[in-house]
């Protein structure tokens, strides 16, 4: 290799290498997932939880609810828009919203769950 063929693989980046910027990018990245997570945590341990008693769901209620059919119809009609969700929770009355989306996996998920008063 002649002198000018070594000075210019030394200055040019060889393929696959990681510079500074690309690990200052992922570390960006990784603590906006990160963020991310915590705040869909957070919404999640003020969404449902164990002894949640459904008392509306949508446009079914306690009055007119007949089978999980009636939740899953619901939920398909309402892809991207907010779901009204009334619990009892230890006696108290909570509403929250709920947005089914879709995800990798079968079905709608209401990921962004969005606790609205008490």
């Amino acid at each position: 290799m002649s002198e000018g063929e070594t000075r210019q693989s030394e200055d040019s980046p060889q393929a696959g290498a990681v510079t500074v910027s690309d690990v200052q990018e992922l570390i960006r990245r990784k603590e906006e997932i990160e963020a991310q997570i915590k705040a869909n945590y957070d919404v999640l341990e003020s969404g449902l939880q164990v002894d949640d008693e459904i008392v509306e769901f949508g446009s079914v209620n306690t009055q007119n609810f007949q089978s999980l059919h009636n939740i899953g119809s619901v939920v398909q009609h309402s892809e991207g828009k907010p779901l009204n969700v009334t619990v009892i929770r230890r006696g108290e009355k909570h509403q929250l919203r709920l947005v089914p989306t879709r995800w990798a996996g079968k079905g709608l998920l209401g990921c962004n769950i969005i606790p609205l008063q008490r």
